[in-house]
């Protein structure tokens, strides 16, 4: 307005400060409040997840009757007071920490009764805080779930094993292998040191742990690898076993590569198993021979020393010693063990076979056994063991008082092992029945099989360290005993006074050919077939079992280590 008077604004500033000002006390002094409230939150989360780890350390086989003690905050010597004195740096005040035993399935807790052995424990932490621009208190509570995993290692079998017991029958086929000449004390020299991965993990020439087990390595690399970890192990102390292994680097270029989780049942992640010690011999030779292929050993020829066995053989039986190590959680696949096995065919030809008088009531004569052939059949092995729970693996003092103690069920799969021959009876029998004599030609070709008794049903093992860290639990059945004698009628001739006869009419012909192959002086089985077996029994599969600890439906079993209380959060 022109000439009119303006209006007086000083102050206005001023008091529109003043309720800015205030505004943002009051919104600061909210966000200090909160923002303490969350600190105390976070504290207590932190809490709740140091104090599970401790406290799944303790879940170590014993009942939740057994652990109540462990979580009494009052007592001093209970594993949550001694978690909770090692965490004093958390905000808030009237802090209050609760634990319960229980047992985690999908991720719902549920707590474990008194008698009951729990896998699982609940921690619960509280504290509350003033409000320093208000009244009242801000309180927060946190939650952590944490469990407790069980490894252990055991042994299905071992080269070091067989070492230990002077056997070098699968010596020569190694040095064949390679084209060396090593004594059976270099071998022991190798037999008596231990590497752990982690310690061949260091060496330049091979990867990470992980790497190790899952990604192909020549075997130049793992003997030098080998070398370098006994080398910064113990500089002087594996001289001879160096040397030893020096003489396999020599020639190590003309192995293939292989991956030693095909040899080794490792998982990559297991940080127990990683610290195992792994027997050196067992590690390179186990390594060669599944480089080899399927058959580290081949016998192309069995002599039996049997009067009538001929020398025509066809086929072979080959041994493998396959990866025999396990380590990993019950049940696992990382857990489970694979034996040794003995396969393959051998044909056989029976020479110089004997005549048959038969006199058997209505029907006599002579026959001859014009030819004899067979095979003998091996398909042993295939022994696994697998880590189980329950029982659940416990940690001891390692001692024979209070040893560490785990279960196995050990087996094996099907196993084959037979003789099986088909021989061709022929000649001419008289059948006296009460109209007269009547002649009986016989062309019959019979089926003998000799077999051992087949394997059971997995068996429980219990394994303690110590002893079976060094004393094997055997089980199952020796392989032997060829004894089981199953006949049958493959093909048959037969013609009655001229006239061609259905076999299966002519049954008093045919039961009276098996009689005189089966039973009686001279017969074929007796004088033949039960020598032969004997003979395979004692020079072949017997000692070559004994050596590689293979049973029927069992194995030599070694307790290795075993890990208790290792301790993991979950969501």
């Amino acid at each position: 307005m022109i000439g009119g008077r303006r209006r007086d604004e000083r102050g206005a500033v001023a008091v529109f400060l003043a309720v800015t000002v205030s505004l943002l006390v009051i919104v600061g002094a909210f966000a200090v409040d909160l923002g303490m409230q969350r600190v105390v939150r976070r504290d207590m989360q932190a809490l709740a997840d140091v104090v599970a780890l401790d406290l799944a350390r303790e879940l170590d086989g014993r009942t939740t009757a057994q652990l109540a003690p462990q979580v009494v905050a009052s007592s001093s010597s209970s594993a949550l007071a001694r978690s909770l004195a090692g965490n004093q740096t958390t905000l808030g005040d009237n802090r209050a920490v609760v634990a319960t035993w229980g047992f985690l399935n999908g991720g719902a807790f549920t707590p474990s009764t008194s008698g009951q052995v729990p896998t699982a424990v609940k921690v619960s932490a509280g504290a509350d805080i003033g409000f320093s621009f208000t009244s009242g208190r801000g309180a927060a509570t946190r939650t952590a779930y944490a469990e407790a995993a069980t490894t252990a290692c055991h042994r299905l079998g071992s080269f070091a094993a067989a070492l230990s017991g002077g056997d070098s029958a699968l010596l020569s086929p190694l040095n064949g292998l390679l084209g060396l000449n090593l004594s059976l004390l270099s071998y022991r020299n190798i037999a008596a040191v231990d590497v752990t991965l982690a310690e061949l993990a260091a060496s330049p020439q091979l990867g990470t742990e992980s790497e190790l087990l899952t990604a192909p390595v020549s075997f130049a690399a793992l003997v030098d690898g080998t070398i370098h970890a006994l080398n910064a192990s113990k500089p002087d102390g594996y001289a001879a076993a160096v040397s030893a292994l020096g003489s396999f680097a020599s020639v190590a270029g003309t192995v293939p590569a292989v991956t030693l989780g095909t040899l080794l049942s490792v998982s990559p992640g297991d940080s127990a198993a990683l610290q195992v010690p792994f027997n050196v011999l067992d590690l390179v030779a186990g390594s060669l021979l599944v480089a080899n292929g399927e058959r580290a050993v081949s016998i192309p020829n069995l002599q039996a020393g049997v009067a009538g066995l001929g020398n025509q053989f066809n086929g072979s039986i080959g041994v493998q010693q396959r990866a025999s190590l396990a380590c990993g959680s019950p049940n696992s696949l990382e857990a489970r063990a694979t034996g040794s096995q003995l396969a393959g065919d051998l044909g056989l030809n029976f020479v110089n076979l004997p005549s048959l008088n038969v006199n058997g009531g209505l029907v006599k004569g002579n026959l001859k056994t014009a030819k004899g052939t067979g095979v003998l059949r091996l398909g042993l092995g295939n022994a696994t063991s697998q880590l189980v729970d329950p029982p659940p693996v416990y940690c001891g003092a390692g001692t024979l008082a209070d040893p560490d103690r785990f279960s196995v069920d050990v087996g094996s799969g099907l196993a084959t092992y037979s003789i099986d021959v088909e021989v061709q009876v022929t000649g001419d029998l008289d059948l006296d029945l009460l109209i007269g004599k009547l002649g009986v030609d016989v062309d019959v070709v019979v089926g003998l099989t000799l077999t051992s008794p087949v394997s059971g049903d997995p068996a429980p093992v219990q394994l303690a360290m110590p002893p079976n860290d060094t004393v094997p639990v055997e089980t199952g059945t020796s392989v032997e005993a060829l004894t089981t004698v199953v006949p049958s009628i493959r093909s048959a001739s037969v013609t009655v006074a001229g006239l061609s006869v259905d076999a299966g009419k002519a049954k008093l012909v045919t039961d009276t050919v098996i009689d005189a192959l089966t039973v009686g002086n001279n017969n074929f089985v007796d004088k033949t077939m039960r020598p032969f077996a004997a003979n395979v029994d004692s020079m072949l599969v017997g000692p070559l079992a004994e050596l590689l600890g293979l049973r029927l439906g069992g194995a030599d079993v070694f307790a290795v280590s075993a890990s208790c209380a290792i301790p993991s959060l979950r969501g």
